[in-house]
This record gives C-alpha cells, sequence and structure tokens, in this order.
C-alpha cells in the first residue's frame, strides 16, 4: 500500500498482532510494513512506503523503489506524524530502495535525528551504500 500525503498515519497504519517476543514483534512489524509497500516492486518502481505500529511508540517504516518528488513529498508529509508516533522505537528499512538521492538521504537523516533527540532508538535496516555513507553507517 502506499500511503497518500493526504492520509493521516494514524489512519493508515495499522497495529500487527504479534507475539510477546519484542524482537519478533518487530520482524512481524517490518514484514507487515514491507509487504504493503510491494506494490513498488511491479511495474515503475515509484517510491512506496509501508508504515506500521507494534506497541505504544514503536513505528516500522519500509521504503521501497525509486522516489521522485512526490514520492518524497509523501514522505516528508508522513514524516512529522511518525515523528509523533515514534517515541520509543523507530526501525526503518532500507533494502528496497533501487535508487538514493541526497533529497531521500536528508528526509531519512532529519527523521532519525529527531526521532533520536525525543530519546526513540532508532535502527536502519540494509541501507543502499551510498545512503549509509551519507547517514555515517556502516554496513556489516
Amino acid at each position: 500500500m502506499t500511503i497518500q500525503s493526504d492520509a493521516p498515519v494514524h489512519g493508515a497504519v495499522d497495529d500487527v498482532e504479534l507475539p510477546v517476543d519484542p524482537a519478533r514483534r518487530r520482524r512481524a512489524a517490518l514484514a507487515e510494513a514491507a509487504a504493503h509497500a510491494e506494490p513498488a516492486t511491479v511495474g515503475n518502481r515509484r517510491g512506496a512506503v509501508g508504515v506500521r505500529t507494534y506497541g505504544p511508540g514503536c513505528v516500522a517504516l519500509a521504503l521501497r523503489g525509486r522516489f521522485d518528488r512526490a514520492g518524497m513529498e509523501r514522505l516528508r508529509a508522513l514524516s512529522s506524524e511518525i515523528e509523533q508516533y515514534a517515541h520509543a522505537e523507530l526501525v526503518i528499512d532500507l533494502a528496497g530502495l533501487d535508487h538514493c538521492d541526497p533529497a531521500l538521504a536528508r528526509v531519512i537523516a532529519r527523521l532519525r535525528i529527531r526521532c533520536l533527540a525525543r530519546e526513540a532508538r532508532v535502527e536502519l535496516h540494509d541501507p543502499p551504500e551510498a545512503l549509509a555513507a551519507e547517514l555515517g553507517q556502516f554496513r556489516l
């Protein structure tokens, strides 16, 4: 599912029925978020966003495809709401990105910094090498 810019996160985000174990909850929420962003895997691979909550203050965000100007605007519009929901933890799955331009790196960095400033734990999963370098992350 691609989230429309006029759809609030609380209307577009579904809590996932999850096990009690936090690590398993996180993995299940990431899988759900990625599944809802999967329309980007067919056709033109336009940028798609999937968002799921998996507990109080915990948000999983999956980005897929190639983000053009419209996709970037949707992601920017969602960022403030994601920040509000992710007051404990934000996990961002970047494995499905086709391309990372500097504008996308700035949006992700801003979201990450704002969540960290609110003392939320932030995890980036599988960022492309260019994005990892831009964000000061190391790929293992």
